[in-house]
């Protein structure tokens, strides 16, 4: 289990999306499939520099797949 940050690219990888959308929901502050997008860990960083914990990331990926559910 990752215990380490995720960058960008590698939270996108993991949630199955490309770079490009999750970069953009961000930049926006919206929702993906409406579910609110977790915080970075350093969210004063530039996108290219911010991370996230694998923690939350793991939740926000349930949190989709449940939404894709329709629960």
């Amino acid at each position: 289990m990752r215990t380490s940050p995720m960058t960008l690219p590698e939270m996108a990888r993991y949630l199955g999306i490309p770079p490009a959308t999750l970069a953009c929901a961000i930049c926006n502050r919206g929702t993906l499939e409406k579910v609110p997008l977790p915080a970075s860990v350093d969210d004063d960083a530039p996108l290219s520099r911010r991370c996230w914990a694998p923690q939350e990331v793991r939740q926000f990926r349930q949190a989709m797949i449940m939404a894709r559910r329709g629960r």
